[in-house]
């Protein structure tokens, strides 16, 4: 019987990075004029969390043509700049933006009205996705300052999203659709049977891992066997995969990138269930998984 391609000794291994990742947050950096916009943007994104938890994390600088901190420069983190309509117009607000890209900071942009039309700074690294625009009332929509940050951040989101409950189904989403991607471009490039599976469990077990990271959970020796048992998920799914090609018509390797595809996100999901505590996995509900795996390996 052939082993998982991944070793539980390299999974305990992603299992520290991914600690010392969750350990690491950046912080977030607000700026701006308004300060009833920038308490607004801070209500948002602390919702759910501890106090000391959103204290430690996120600074707000009022003042016009507040800049970026020094403290900020080169380290992890995002600045969100919450401006007025009027300053779209002035080119200080496009400057300013220039200077957080040079810093190598991440950026997102909240006007304090909705611009009505798309907004982006193309020069400064800022797409129309995160441009955000506050609701009448000068309430900022949770979820879609959370896609902007977390579209801004990629996976230096995870720390973030560990602590800022606001941030974390969108980290996941966006890494489960980061991965389930990377991992239909594998399935369509590799023609020879079996030599995907190294790279796809690498990257799904990552994956996992760092979902894990985002809900603020520790991998122990217990919950490296329930990851084993996904990566396991994951390994009989495509080895059935390869039996269905021979009875399917059209190009293997468009099959096996859509297979791919939608395995890694279904195990992601699922991953993101378990970490919410909305599924557990038990051993007594990994033992039939386990069988089937085994018989399908079996058989291929």
């Amino acid at each position: 019987m052939r082993k998982l391609p991944v070793s539980p000794w390299k999974l305990a291994a992603f299992a520290r990075e991914a600690r010392h990742l969750a350990e690491s947050p950046g912080r977030i950096i607000m700026l701006g004029a308004d300060a009833e916009a920038l308490a607004s943007v801070r209500r948002s994104l602390a919702s759910g969390a501890s106090e000391a938890a959103a204290g430690n994390l996120m600074e707000t600088v009022t003042g016009e043509g507040a800049g970026l901190p020094a403290k900020m420069n080169g380290s992890a983190g995002i600045v969100i700049f919450v401006a007025a309509h009027e300053e779209l117009s002035s080119g200080g607000l496009g400057e300013r933006l220039g200077k957080v890209r040079r810093a190598g900071v991440p950026a997102v942009v909240v006007l304090t009205q909705a611009p009505g039309v798309e907004v982006s700074f193309p020069a400064a690294g800022v797409a129309p996705r995160r441009v955000v625009g506050m609701a009448p009332g000068g309430v900022v929509a949770e979820d879609v300052l959370a896609e902007a940050v977390v579209d801004a951040m990629g996976d230096a989101v995870v720390p973030l999203a560990a602590r800022l409950p606001v941030l974390r189904n969108e980290a996941c989403r966006q890494l489960i659709r980061k991965t389930a991607r990377q991992n239909a471009v594998v399935g369509a490039l590799f023609f020879l049977p079996g030599s995907d599976m190294p790279v796809m469990t690498l990257n799904e077990a990552k994956m996992v891992l760092k979902i894990a990271a985002a809900h603020n959970e520790s991998i122990g020796a217990e919950r490296l066997l329930e990851l084993l048992g996904l990566a396991g998920t994951g390994f009989g799914l495509r080895a059935a995969a390869r039996q269905v090609l021979d009875f399917m018509p059209g190009p293997g390797w468009v099959i096996k990138s859509g297979i791919a595809y939608g395995g890694t996100r279904t195990l992601g999901e699922a991953a993101q269930a378990y970490f919410n505590g909305a599924v557990r996995i038990t051993p007594s509900r990994l033992a039939p998984v386990i069988d089937r795996v085994k018989r399908l390996k079996g058989n291929v």
